[in-house]
């Protein structure tokens, strides 16, 4: 959809989300207070003026950070993504308002908690209706943009079953070209080139009110996603544009690290280290420790409960039946226990509770050189789990099974967000290596 006008989904998105606004606000205040403006006046004025500038200031942010767009492929996570950055800060100023002028004391908290958290509920279960509501639209063919594609050189057979397979981007394919002149444009709405065609297919789109979006190819290079970044008025193309690289993310994951290892620290390793102690401690040691490499290809040494017989070839993979692996050793193996102690690790802000696993070293050198793209695990933490080890991809380490592996944390660093790494977390707990 273009970014300039607003479609009537669009419209419909913004004017729904401001009813449910308007609706939680009145109704909580009428379940709460009752008629305010026959009982109390005074307090009726101070909430008819928080009334307006509920309405006012959302109204303000929802059209500034455009939180009614709905882009081409509409994404419910990239939907709701926006709605919850527009709450966060639509409360935030609520409670700075309401805090500076020293007008606590006419409203009421639990008015202000009961209504901001039935909108939250209301605005996110009223988008992902909306936006299948939308899809559901688009798959009956109702309100597609006819659209041509045009050139030699280009991913057009990868656009062409994209958009085959997924009529709910809102696009209808009508014709596939190789010049312009093969056209007619009073079938179109839009006209999608590969670059080379830019500056011959702007005039022609510009003589016939079509709009005009380019498709790079960009597959050879590997990189699932791209970014554009504005360096004064020259736009620059970032590969690879990760998550964890700008904003609060990288700080809401180490949270989440910091709450889950100090948890897990707690409630297992508390009791199971002085249990295991009497077992490890007579027969080598408690704990092993070898170096791995982490965030930014740095080696640091990695925690494990000890398996092997004391005098075992640490630089040596383990494999089914070996004989340096003791008994109890088998156990905690085959239970993941012998990993537990990477929690330490974790507090440390060597690892995180999820990322691409930490290979050994002669595993870190061999992939290094043999699979492209590699060192892209290195721009994030090393993770007790990962996408890989969730989806059941573990064990084989031939170059096949390792270049899937790879690309599970490739996608993982370019697309990490917080409900991923719970999905991840929960789906190795459960064994559930379908969710992910």
């Amino acid at each position: 959809m273009d970014a300039n006008r607003t479609s009537p989904s669009e419209a419909g998105l913004l004017l729904g989300d401001g009813l449910l606004l308007a609706a939680s606000f009145l109704g909580w205040a009428s379940v709460r207070f009752g008629d305010l403006r026959a009982e109390n006046p005074l307090y009726y004025d101070q909430y008819v003026t928080l009334f307006a500038l509920v309405m006012l200031l959302w109204l303000a942010l929802a059209l500034g950070l455009g939180v009614h767009r709905l882009p081409a492929g509409v994404e419910i996570r990239r939907v709701l993504s926006r709605f919850y950055r527009l709450f966060l800060v639509h409360a935030a100023l609520l409670a700075v308002w309401v805090v500076s002028l020293k007008t606590s004391t006419f409203y009421s908290r639990a008015f202000l908690l009961l209504f901001l958290g039935t909108y939250a509920l209301l605005g996110t279960g009223f988008r992902m209706f909306w936006v299948q509501m939308l899809r559901a639209r688009f798959r009956s063919g109702v309100g597609l943009r006819r659209m041509a594609t045009v050139g030699v050189h280009g991913p057009w057979e990868r656009v062409h079953a994209e958009l085959e397979r997924h009529p709910e981007y809102g696009y209808r394919l009508v014709q596939h070209a190789t010049h312009l002149s093969e056209l007619s444009p009073e079938s179109l709405d839009e006209l999608w080139v590969a670059p080379e065609l830019a500056v011959e297919a702007l005039e022609w789109t510009d003589a016939h009110s079509l709009r005009l979006r380019l498709v790079p190819d960009l597959g050879f290079l590997g990189a699932q996603r791209t970014r554009i970044l504005p360096l004064g008025d020259l736009p620059i193309l970032e590969l690879r544009p990760e998550p964890l690289s700008y904003g609060l993310r990288a700080l809401l994951k180490r949270a989440l690290d910091l709450v889950g290892a100090s948890l897990g620290c707690l409630l297992l390793l508390s009791w199971m280290i002085p249990l295991l102690a009497l077992f490890l401690v007579p027969r080598g040691g408690l704990f092993y420790r070898q170096t791995r490499y982490g965030w930014g290809g740095k080696p640091f040494q990695i925690w494990k409960f000890r398996t092997m017989v004391p005098d075992a070839d640490g630089s040596r993979q383990a494999t089914a039946g070996d004989d340096r692996i003791t008994p109890l050793g088998r156990w905690l193996r085959a239970a993941h226990v012998d990993e537990l102690p990477q929690l330490w690790n974790v507090l440390l802000g060597h690892m995180s509770l999820v990322g691409p696993r930490p290979h050994m070293t002669s595993d870190h050198e061999a992939y290094g050189q043999a699979i492209r793209a590699y060192g892209i695990r290195h721009w994030v933490k090393p993770g007790m789990t990962g996408l890989a080890q969730a989806r059941g991809l573990v064990g084989e380490k031939d170059a096949a099974s390792m270049q899937e592996r790879l690309q599970a944390d490739l996608y993982y660093v370019e697309n990490w967000s917080f409900l991923l790494d719970l999905k991840i977390i929960a789906s190795t707990l459960l064994g559930l290596k379908r969710w992910v």
